[in-house]
């Protein structure tokens, strides 16, 4: 309870005033949580953030919705979790957040590797959903290429959704979607023709 204190302070704070500005002091004194016992929860900062970005990415990422789908072998499921990937999120702080911890990983070693770690957990999910779309070994590297394609759209929506929050992106996002879609529906024509004999 302590911790999830600590993390959601925090959380509002690096929202508000970013990183960077954000001291342990105001996560303290926004928490109610004593500055020693913070430190005894967590060693630094870049460790709270590991820990916000690790409860969200739970949370956005909606993995178990894949992981069900996939033991279902339900391909539609499938590609609507895709679908929804690339969707900006329903809270715009999301996207802030986001947007100051990436500019973050900049700056600090900490940071960026714990945004590698959580990209590489990203990839291999994105990996099992688009092999259930189209399965075979020889589709490896186009299945790599569109599941980083996947993630720059889903940064690009992020970032069309910060810098113009006066704008409806439905149509932004159909456009994605469609093409999202034509590459999907690419790679499993692709399947299905490694799998046909000569």
């Amino acid at each position: 309870m302590r911790r999830q204190r600590v993390t959601q302070a925090a959380r509002k704070l690096f929202i508000e005033n970013g990183f960077h500005a954000t001291g342990m002091a105001q996560v303290a004194k926004t928490s109610g949580v004593a500055i020693g016992q913070i430190y005894r929860d967590f060693a630094s900062k870049e460790e709270i953030v590991a820990e916000l970005v690790e409860a969200d990415c739970g949370r956005l990422m909606m993995y178990e919705v894949l992981e069900a789908a996939i033991r279902e072998n339900d391909t539609d499921a499938v590609r609507a979790w895709l679908r929804e990937f690339v969707e900006p999120s329903d809270n715009p702080d999301d996207a802030r957040l986001f947007a100051e911890i990436l500019a973050e990983s900049a700056r600090s070693a900490r940071i960026a590797a714990i945004f590698r770690q959580i990209q590489d957990e990203l990839r291999l999910h994105m990996d099992e959903a688009l092999r259930l779309i189209a399965p075979g070994d020889a589709l490896t590297a186009q299945r790599a290429t569109l599941a980083d394609v996947i993630g720059t759209l889903s940064i690009g929506m992020t970032h069309q959704q910060l810098m113009r929050p006066d704008v409806d992106l439905a149509a932004v996002v159909r456009g994605v979607q469609a093409t999202l879609d034509r590459e999907l529906n690419a790679l499993v024509a692709a399947s299905v023709a490694a799998k046909t004999p000569a």
